[in-house]
């Protein structure tokens, strides 16, 4: 399993590279698509859990900072679903510049793959919702 996780790195530093070959944050450019996709993912299981086995699942973790709701709603999505993932992406291969080993490891596949998953982590989040629009 971690292999294809660093498999998909590899194509997406390979994908933002050739795109974005003159800036110097492409590791920018890659870590915080890739977090989102992985919030999304998160955010998607939470859905089914709480479509499934309880009903008062929270969805994200709770914060009440402002005195505004829509404020702490926003910082509570950002602090579940894309702060650990960021911490956790920086961790496993930007740290060290362990993404030039696995870059040396990994085959690209020209950006098909990260495509690939940022399609499906799309469509598992659309899918349940277009599922409870139609029957609940």
């Amino acid at each position: 399993m971690l292999t294809l996780y660093y498999k998909i790195w590899v194509d997406a530093i390979a994908a933002t590279r050739a795109k974005r070959a003159e800036a110097a944050s492409w590791k920018l450019y890659t870590l915080v698509p890739m977090s989102v996709l992985m919030g999304v993912n998160l955010f998607t299981l939470f859905l089914w859990m709480k479509t499934i086995v309880n009903k008062t699942l929270p969805l994200y973790f709770p914060v009440n900072f402002f005195n505004y709701n829509l404020v702490n709603a926003y910082i509570s999505i950002i602090v579940t679903h894309f702060i650990p993932f960021v911490i956790l992406n920086y961790l496993l291969i930007f740290n060290d510049n362990r993404y030039e080993k696995l870059c040396a490891a990994y085959k690209s596949q020209g950006g098909k793959l990260y495509k690939r998953y940022a399609l499906v982590s799309i469509g598992l989040f659309i899918v349940p919702i277009i599922i409870a629009a139609m029957f609940f």
